[in-house]
Protein backbone atom coordinates (compact mmCIF):
# COMPACT_ATOMS: atom_id res chain seq x y z
CA UNK A 1 0.00 0.00 0.00
CA UNK A 2 1.38 3.49 -0.93
CA UNK A 3 1.16 6.45 1.21
CA UNK A 4 0.71 10.37 0.40
CA UNK A 5 2.76 12.93 1.11
CA UNK A 6 0.87 16.42 -0.45
CA UNK A 7 1.49 19.81 -0.58
CA UNK A 8 -1.38 22.30 -0.04
CA UNK A 9 -0.64 25.71 -1.37
CA UNK A 10 -1.17 25.86 -5.31
CA UNK A 11 -1.41 21.73 -5.33
CA UNK A 12 -4.54 21.36 -3.09
CA UNK A 13 -6.82 23.79 -4.75
CA UNK A 14 -5.19 25.52 -7.90
CA UNK A 15 -3.14 28.86 -8.19
CA UNK A 16 -5.68 30.10 -10.63
CA UNK A 17 -7.90 30.49 -7.04
CA UNK A 18 -5.71 33.71 -6.53
CA UNK A 19 -4.97 32.40 -2.59
CA UNK A 20 -1.40 32.23 -2.36
CA UNK A 21 -1.29 35.34 -3.99
CA UNK A 22 -3.19 36.74 -1.36
CA UNK A 23 -0.55 35.39 1.24
CA UNK A 24 2.42 36.70 -1.31
CA UNK A 25 0.81 40.45 -1.48
CA UNK A 26 0.76 40.05 3.09
CA UNK A 27 4.10 38.67 3.13
CA UNK A 28 5.30 41.87 1.51
CA UNK A 29 3.04 44.48 3.77
CA UNK A 30 4.71 42.20 6.49
CA UNK A 31 8.42 42.84 5.41
CA UNK A 32 7.84 46.19 4.28
CA UNK A 33 6.47 47.61 7.82
CA UNK A 34 8.60 45.44 9.80
CA UNK A 35 11.85 46.19 8.26
CA UNK A 36 10.60 49.61 7.54
CA UNK A 37 11.06 49.47 3.87
CA UNK A 38 9.55 49.96 0.48
CA UNK A 39 7.18 47.37 -1.16
CA UNK A 40 9.25 47.49 -3.53
CA UNK A 41 12.79 46.33 -1.11
CA UNK A 42 10.55 43.96 0.40
CA UNK A 43 9.33 42.11 -2.26
CA UNK A 44 12.90 41.76 -3.23
CA UNK A 45 13.67 40.60 0.26
CA UNK A 46 11.00 38.29 0.02
CA UNK A 47 11.93 36.71 -2.99
CA UNK A 48 15.74 36.34 -1.81
CA UNK A 49 14.72 34.69 1.24
CA UNK A 50 12.25 32.44 -0.25
CA UNK A 51 14.99 31.39 -2.71
CA UNK A 52 18.05 31.53 -0.24
CA UNK A 53 16.02 29.50 2.44
CA UNK A 54 13.07 27.49 1.42
CA UNK A 55 10.57 30.33 3.00
CA UNK A 56 10.53 33.75 3.12
CA UNK A 57 9.92 33.22 6.94
CA UNK A 58 13.32 31.30 7.25
CA UNK A 59 15.16 34.37 5.86
CA UNK A 60 13.50 36.86 8.49
CA UNK A 61 14.03 34.71 11.23
CA UNK A 62 17.59 33.87 10.62
CA UNK A 63 18.42 37.70 9.72
CA UNK A 64 16.02 39.89 11.30
CA UNK A 65 15.01 37.42 14.38
CA UNK A 66 11.60 37.85 13.33
CA UNK A 67 9.44 35.70 15.79
CA UNK A 68 7.61 33.34 13.40
CA UNK A 69 4.10 32.82 15.15
CA UNK A 70 3.58 36.86 14.49
CA UNK A 71 4.55 36.28 10.99
CA UNK A 72 2.43 33.14 10.06
CA UNK A 73 -0.93 34.58 11.85
CA UNK A 74 -0.47 37.98 9.86
CA UNK A 75 -0.09 35.96 6.57
CA UNK A 76 -2.73 33.42 6.92
CA UNK A 77 -4.96 36.14 7.59
CA UNK A 78 -6.17 35.44 4.17
CA UNK A 79 -10.13 35.46 2.39
CA UNK A 80 -10.56 31.91 1.48
CA UNK A 81 -13.98 32.42 -0.54
CA UNK A 82 -12.58 32.06 -3.74
CA UNK A 83 -11.98 28.64 -2.95
CA UNK A 84 -14.27 25.95 -4.40
CA UNK A 85 -15.08 22.59 -3.35
CA UNK A 86 -13.82 19.81 -5.41
CA UNK A 87 -15.57 16.63 -5.30
CA UNK A 88 -13.13 14.50 -7.97
CA UNK A 89 -10.73 15.46 -5.28
CA UNK A 90 -12.67 14.09 -2.51
CA UNK A 91 -13.76 11.56 -4.39
CA UNK A 92 -10.25 10.43 -5.31
CA UNK A 93 -8.61 10.66 -1.36
CA UNK A 94 -11.74 8.85 -0.17
CA UNK A 95 -10.79 5.99 -2.70
CA UNK A 96 -7.29 5.80 -1.70
CA UNK A 97 -5.96 3.57 0.99
CA UNK A 98 -2.80 4.18 2.50
CA UNK A 99 -2.06 7.57 4.97
CA UNK A 100 -2.71 11.03 3.78
CA UNK A 101 -0.50 13.33 4.82
CA UNK A 102 -0.53 17.31 3.90
CA UNK A 103 3.34 18.80 4.24
CA UNK A 104 3.00 21.87 4.21
CA UNK A 105 5.57 25.24 4.89
CA UNK A 106 2.46 26.54 6.27
CA UNK A 107 0.59 25.93 9.51
CA UNK A 108 -2.09 23.68 10.53
CA UNK A 109 -4.44 26.27 11.43
CA UNK A 110 -4.62 28.06 7.40
CA UNK A 111 -3.95 23.79 6.41
CA UNK A 112 -7.36 22.96 8.20
CA UNK A 113 -9.09 26.11 6.91
CA UNK A 114 -8.31 25.29 3.38
CA UNK A 115 -9.17 21.53 3.39
CA UNK A 116 -12.21 22.12 4.86
CA UNK A 117 -13.15 25.32 1.81
CA UNK A 118 -12.14 22.52 -0.50
CA UNK A 119 -13.93 19.63 1.15
CA UNK A 120 -11.29 16.98 1.71
CA UNK A 121 -10.48 17.64 5.19
CA UNK A 122 -11.95 14.33 6.56
CA UNK A 123 -10.22 12.54 4.06
CA UNK A 124 -7.02 14.00 5.09
CA UNK A 125 -4.79 11.61 7.91
CA UNK A 126 -2.65 14.17 8.99
CA UNK A 127 -0.96 17.63 8.92
CA UNK A 128 3.22 17.85 8.73
CA UNK A 129 3.54 21.72 8.89
CA UNK A 130 6.43 24.04 9.51
CA UNK A 131 5.94 24.09 13.33
CA UNK A 132 6.47 20.29 13.03
CA UNK A 133 9.43 21.22 10.85
CA UNK A 134 10.80 23.11 13.64
CA UNK A 135 10.86 26.32 10.81
CA UNK A 136 13.28 24.37 8.71
CA UNK A 137 10.93 24.57 5.43
CA UNK A 138 10.85 22.00 2.33
CA UNK A 139 12.82 21.23 0.03
CA UNK A 140 15.51 20.71 3.42
CA UNK A 141 16.34 17.16 3.67
CA UNK A 142 16.28 17.30 7.73
CA UNK A 143 12.48 18.21 7.31
CA UNK A 144 11.72 15.47 4.93
CA UNK A 145 13.26 12.92 7.49
CA UNK A 146 11.08 14.36 10.42
CA UNK A 147 8.08 14.10 8.22
CA UNK A 148 9.37 10.06 7.18
CA UNK A 149 10.29 9.36 11.07
CA UNK A 150 6.68 10.65 12.50
CA UNK A 151 4.44 8.80 10.65
CA UNK A 152 6.36 5.96 9.73
CA UNK A 153 6.60 5.98 6.22
CA UNK A 154 7.90 4.13 3.64
CA UNK A 155 9.63 5.93 1.05
CA UNK A 156 9.88 3.61 -1.57
CA UNK A 157 5.77 3.16 -0.69
CA UNK A 158 4.91 7.06 -0.92
CA UNK A 159 4.28 9.58 -3.43
CA UNK A 160 4.69 13.14 -3.13
CA UNK A 161 2.72 15.64 -4.81
CA UNK A 162 3.65 19.07 -5.43
CA UNK A 163 3.84 22.42 -7.22
CA UNK A 164 7.52 23.01 -6.73
CA UNK A 165 10.41 21.26 -8.68
CA UNK A 166 12.83 21.44 -5.65
CA UNK A 167 10.48 20.25 -3.16
CA UNK A 168 10.11 17.11 -5.70
CA UNK A 169 14.10 16.77 -5.91
CA UNK A 170 14.69 16.29 -2.04
CA UNK A 171 11.58 13.72 -2.23
CA UNK A 172 13.30 11.62 -4.51
CA UNK A 173 16.60 11.47 -2.81
CA UNK A 174 14.47 9.25 -0.26
CA UNK A 175 13.42 7.19 -2.72
CA UNK A 176 9.39 8.64 -2.47
CA UNK A 177 7.86 8.56 -5.92
CA UNK A 178 7.21 12.27 -7.16
CA UNK A 179 4.25 14.03 -8.76
CA UNK A 180 4.04 17.37 -10.29
CA UNK A 181 1.73 19.80 -10.25
CA UNK A 182 1.96 22.33 -13.06
CA UNK A 183 1.22 25.99 -12.93
CA UNK A 184 -1.54 26.87 -15.40
CA UNK A 185 -0.21 29.45 -18.08
CA UNK A 186 -2.58 31.71 -20.03
CA UNK A 187 -1.72 32.90 -22.93
CA UNK A 188 -3.52 36.06 -24.86
CA UNK A 189 -3.64 35.81 -28.33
Amino acid sequence: MQDLLIDLDNTIYSETEEIFSQIDLKMKSFISTELNVTLEKAYIIQKKYFLKYGTTLRGLMINHNIKPSFFLKYVHDINLKPIKKNLDLKSELKRFKGKKIIFTNGTTEHAINVLKKVGVFKEIDNIFDIKDADYIPKPALLTYKKVVNKFKIIPHNTIMIDDIKANLVTAKKLGIGTVLVKKKTVSIK
